[in-house]
């Protein structure tokens, strides 16, 4: 455990690319402490916000009904569908030098539309890291691979992190009318982002699929967790 948890904590010190490990028994015994640890850490922001909500400090936003068409088909998009695809989203990019670029911006983008209102800013953001996005992909193909891993450990400590906030950011969603006004935010969307970052560090550490299990294997605990509660 402390060997697994160790690594963790020195790679969240410094996030970086690493050579993909072949070391199957380390490889088993992170996934599965990293996946108590995001528990565990699950766990204390769930009595966190129950206490909260008991005192009434915070208010109290309706969460979306993901068991409205039924246990099953809950499991599948929290075990299957959810795991797949937002790994491959938000994780795939992150050993891809040329491809991480285009994903900050266009999340930007994507971002900046959920809080712009106005249509003429948003137009001009868009288009200005459209045109930024482009420059900085043509530069990055001239360079050759040694030089491309350069410029992309500069700016992956950025990368790393922004992506599980990012991540976290979209599950914002899930409770009805909350936004980053409310300080509350945090308690919906903490375990998320937390949560990333283990994803990343295995994604990053052995390969994207062992990501995706390890997000499946949080929501095949958390699935049925949530259907008892409800």
């Amino acid at each position: 455990m402390l060997e697994s948890l160790s690594a963790y904590w020195q790679y969240l010190k410094y996030p970086r690319l690493l050579v993909l490990s072949k070391n199957k028994k380390m490889l088993w015994k992170d996934l599965l402490w990293l996946l108590v640890l995001d528990i565990a850490f699950a766990t204390l922001i769930g009595v966190i916000y129950y206490s909260l909500l008991h005192f009434r400090l915070i208010r109290k936003y309706e969460e979306v009904d993901i068991f409205k068409y039924g246990f099953r088909l809950a499991m599948f998009l929290g075990v299957v569908f959810a795991p797949v695809a937002e790994e491959v989203l938000f994780r795939w990019q992150l050993r891809k030098p040329k491809w991480s670029i285009l994903f900050v911006l266009i999340s930007i983008v994507v971002t900046a539309w959920t809080v712009v209102k106005n249509d003429y800013a948003l137009f001009f953001i868009g288009l200005g890291l459209l045109v930024i996005g482009l420059v900085a992909v043509m530069v990055i193909d001239k360079l050759d691979r040694l030089r491309k891993v350069k410029v992309f450990r500069t700016y992956y400590v950025f990368l790393f992190y922004y992506t599980a906030i990012l991540f976290g950011y979209i599950h914002i969603t899930n409770a009805k009318g909350l936004t980053l006004a409310d300080p509350s935010f945090i308690f919906y969307i903490g375990s998320q982002i937390f949560g990333g970052l283990s994803m990343g560090y295995l994604r990053v550490k052995y390969g994207l699929k062992y990501g995706i299990l390890l997000h499946a294997a949080f929501n095949f605990i958390a699935v049925p967790i949530a259907w008892l509660l409800a």
